[in-house]
């Protein structure tokens, strides 16, 4: 229970630091604009640096990480959300709807996903809800097998089957049952589905792929490649290098726990 508490405490820690860089961003308080100071190092007017038109980098790193973020948050509970419903059809749809919905993530899953999205960010350089609408299409079906794996169990429990043979619909079972008991699977995928919207963000963003004026962690690090050459890739490449880094390794670290805790498998598994 602390622990969850503690998961949600940092969860709205993050929306309202996204929040409040969106206010300081609109508000004017944080200008990502040039200057004459190319290229600057890091010191102490510009703490990390400056970049070929003299925009600073701590303040495009701060500008960029809530729509980084909020990119990778916001794809997670969508595609997760998508992919519980679409496995409920797959275990209470009836055999046609179970058969087509299958079918359909047969067809996506057969489908090399990255390739897609490489093919359409590079015919219409997305922008953020584009992007966020190719991330989701292109992967909420990877969860529905798993999620409806686990709903075909727990509908098999002795208090799911009582609440039937009381006269209980499903809509009510899924509702008072079977959701607590996908609460752990779902925090999982969720965590899963953040790292993997990240990754995929990020590497849109770093081989030059999405809109120019979609500032994310993957475009500053693209914005860096011109500079491998000389000494500036330090500053420009590593600070948004550093925080997908961190993030990804905080994702990676908190799948691993609800792993280990054995609340998201179960006995069966």
């Amino acid at each position: 229970m602390q622990l969850a508490s503690r998961r949600n405490l940092l969860f709205a820690a993050v929306i309202l630091l996204c929040l409040a860089i969106w206010l300081a961003g609109a508000g004017g308080w944080l200008e990502y604009h040039s200057s004459r100071a190319v290229l600057a190092p890091p010191g102490l007017g510009h703490w990390l640096g400056t970049n070929e038109i003299g925009q600073d980098v701590l303040i495009g790193l701060i500008l960029a990480t809530p729509t980084t973020l909020t990119l990778a948050m916001a794809t997670a509970v969508v595609t997760v959300s998508l992919a519980v419903g679409a496995a409920s059809l797959v275990v209470f749809g009836g055999p046609f709807l179970s058969a087509l919905m299958l079918r359909c993530v047969d067809v996506l899953q057969v489908v090399p996903t990255m390739l897609l999205l490489l093919l359409v960010a590079a015919l219409v350089s997305p922008g953020f809800t584009a992007l966020f609408l190719l991330l989701v299409l292109t992967g909420w079906s990877d969860d529905v097998r798993v999620a409806a794996a686990v709903l075909r169990r727990e509908a098999l429990r002795e208090n799911v089957q009582y609440a039937r043979v009381m006269g209980a619909g499903w809509f009510y079972c899924w509702r008072w049952h079977l959701f607590a008991a996908l609460r752990p699977l779902l925090g999982a995928l969720m965590v899963q589905n953040i790292r993997q919207a990240a990754l995929k963000s990020a590497g849109l963003g770093f081989l030059g792929l999405t809109d120019p004026r979609l500032l994310t962690w993957g475009s500053m690090m693209q914005s860096a490649m011109d500079q491998l050459y000389t000494g500036a890739w330090m500053w420009l490449l590593l600070p948004p290098a550093a925080l997908l880094s961190l993030l990804l390794h905080t994702t990676l670290k908190l799948g691993d726990r609800r792993l280990r805790s054995g609340a998201v498998l179960g006995p069966v598994f």
